[in-house]
């Protein structure tokens, strides 16, 4: 396995560098492939027995191609209030009908799309291997504009309605006008040489973009000029090697309650103010899972498979499950009044996001789950690593 270097992944070398099997978690993939000439890897835990509290109702289910096909990417889908959109690795997209998963388009375009969907607003934003911003036409597929940015697009965008916003490799913020694809401000930073094969999805919020780079830095600019209000690095680079020094964001923020929460691969879990940057707290917890929250609880999946909850307020744990240890856990996300993940034998498990305590469990398919499942209301859409796309709601026994 080789690490991604940063230096490497723009211009001409791109492409062949990219298609080497470059590994989305560099020092995490080692750890947990359970691979026999690597000493530190984790035995997963056994599937574990408990009282299921939870009938688990599959809505619909429906093909999205070939999903990541093996690869490294987390193609994560997108919602909307009544569409769902999908894409593979082979540059297929697809919308179906939230209500029941009928498929309402595909569009085959040549793409080797590299990052999560982003939808709102009538159309579907993705990023590519190549660099190339794309966006579609929500209501039938057809392509609005495409523009040649600087690098690698491994994360999902976001838009604003007025803007489309871009996150590329070689840390750079990159707004384009969400019409016509024209560039409105950039904002760059520099990073290591060292970097997982991923991104993190700016956040806007209030006339802010709130961003994270590789090497620990999260920044503040302002949503017109791209301006930097504040920037802040929230863990710092420690051992011998390049790869003990790996420290990346590699997951979602979460804005909300006046703070900024992030998490690092070989680092912390932290907030920090999101008027001025200033920290109110870090815990020693890596990842590079998406994070989700709900009435002052922040949920964060590791890199060793344990799940905790943590106050947004103080940073303490208030419960942790261990009973999924080694069991290569997607980010998490809250669907009614629990916390659920996927694993890497594609079961979803639900936790009581009160204490952690396992409640309910369902194989979505005999294939990895690699991208958090999305949840809209009260139902969470979930994408295997093989393409199946499907909706789950819970229904309590009785």
């Amino acid at each position: 396995m080789q690490p991604l270097k940063a230096s490497q992944a723009s211009g001409g070398l791109r492409r062949s560098l990219t298609t080497r099997g470059l590994v989305a978690l560099v020092a995490g993939a080692l750890v947990l492939t359970g691979c026999s000439s690597n000493p530190n890897a984790i035995e997963p835990n056994d599937l574990p027995d408990f009282d299921s509290a939870y009938k688990v109702k599959r809505l619909w289910k429906a093909n999205a191609g070939d999903g990541m096909d093996e690869t490294s990417m987390k193609l994560s889908p997108a919602v909307t209030s009544q569409q769902v959109f999908a894409a593979d690795v082979h540059g297929q997209v697809y919308a179906f009908n939230r209500e029941d998963g009928d498929r309402q388009w595909r569009k085959k375009t040549e793409d080797r799309i590299s990052g999560g969907l982003f939808a709102g607003y009538g159309k579907v934003y993705y990023g590519t291997r190549e660099g190339e911003a794309v966006a579609l036409s929500a209501e039938d597929g057809s392509e609005l504009w495409r523009r040649q940015l600087s690098s690698e697009i491994l994360s999902a965008p976001t838009s604003t309605g007025s803007l489309a916003l871009y996150q590329t490799i070689d840390g750079r913020i990159q707004a384009l006008d969400s019409e016509t694809g024209e560039p409105r401000w950039e904002y760059e930073t520099a990073i290591p040489n060292l970097i997982l094969l991923g991104g993190t999805q700016p956040v806007v919020t209030a006339g802010r973009v709130y961003a994270a780079f590789s090497g620990g830095k999260v920044v503040c600019l302002d949503e017109q000029t791209g301006s930097p209000i504040w920037e802040r690095r929230v863990a710092e680079s420690t051992g011998r090697s390049e790869l003990d020094r790996l420290v990346d964001i590699n997951t979602s923020l979460i804005v909300e309650n006046g703070g900024v929460f992030t998490a690092t691969f070989q680092g912390k879990v932290a907030v920090l103010d999101w008027e001025n940057g200033r920290p109110y707290w870090a815990k020693d917890i890596s990842s590079h899972q998406r994070l989700s929250s709900d009435l002052g609880t922040l949920f964060v999946s590791d890199d060793q498979g344990l799940v905790r909850g943590v106050d947004q307020r103080s940073g303490t744990f208030l419960w942790q499950q261990d009973k999924l240890y080694g069991r290569r856990l997607t980010g998490t996300a809250v669907q009614d009044d629990l916390v659920v993940v996927g694993d890497y034998e594609g079961y979803l498990h639900w936790m009581d996001q009160s204490d952690g305590k396992l409640v309910a469990r369902y194989r979505h398919r005999g294939k990895p789950i690699v991208s958090a499942p999305i949840r809209h209301d009260d139902v969470i859409y979930v994408l295997g690593s093989e393409g199946r796309l499907a909706a789950y709601r819970l229904e309590a026994r009785d």
